[in-house]
């Protein structure tokens, strides 16, 4: 998320949230890193595409270290990650496919809209069963759902060392090319943040098509079913 603009609000944001991750690098050091890595992937919309280009930036400057930094960000990750996949785990099959089926659907004017079926969760499960560590790492470098993937990874039982690895590769894919971009353009760090936005709206946007095509296939399926009682 990038806080650029013309406002003296977002202006103070930015400058706010810059000394708030100095200050608790300059306090804590590379835990510090690995805290706020935490606190990102507990709590999904906090921007962790403005915690490591800076941390870069204080690489340049001789405060971190490189290798350091990209460490203690995967470390923070893999330890928020657990603790989703550990709620995915005792959330278990049971519970999900009990909410799909009291929550799956959704009422637009008198047609019941199914958003997701237990048939969808099926074949999304046996997907995960098969690509589980793709999606994994792909996952980890999609901005909000980063961290989110590790509950069905746990609700499926996805094999804790295998999910770790691969949450740990997929981590490094997102941690390292920041810090480095941060490192290369030191006092200039900033200008990560505008190409920031471009990738991530265009994973929302595509998010976004997704949504609407699943939403008017639903339709189209309902009203078909619909008629097809109708003619009955």
């Amino acid at each position: 998320m990038h806080f650029g603009g013309d406002t003296a609000l977002l202006t103070d944001i930015f400058e706010s949230l810059t000394t708030w991750v100095e200050n608790i690098i300059h306090t804590f050091g590379l835990p510090g890193v690995a805290l706020i890595a935490l606190f990102e992937n507990l709590f999904p919309p906090t921007p962790s595409e403005f915690l490591y280009p800076l941390a870069g930036k204080l690489v340049a400057d001789g405060t971190l270290t490189a290798v350091g930094v990209i460490t203690a960000g995967i470390i923070g990750s893999l330890a928020g990650s657990l603790i989703y996949y550990s709620v995915g785990y005792k959330l278990g099959e049971a519970r999900i496919r009990g909410a799909i089926g009291r929550f799956g659907h959704i009422k637009l004017w008198r047609f019941s809209v199914m958003i997701v079926s237990l048939e969808d969760y099926d074949r999304a499960v046996v997907l995960f069963q098969r690509w589980g560590g793709p999606i994994v790492v792909v996952a980890r470098i999609m901005p909000f759902v980063h961290s989110i993937v590790s509950v069905p990874a746990g609700v499926t039982r996805m094999s804790l060392f295998p999910f770790i690895v691969y949450t740990a590769i997929g981590s490094a894919l997102w941690i390292a090319p920041l810090t480095l971009f941060g490192l290369w353009l030191g006092n200039n760090w900033e200008q990560v943040l505008y190409w920031m936005d471009v990738y991530e709206y265009g994973w929302y946007a595509v998010m976004v098509v997704g949504i609407i095509y699943l939403i008017v296939r639903r339709v189209q399926s309902g009203q078909a079913r619909h008629k097809t009682h109708t003619a009955d």
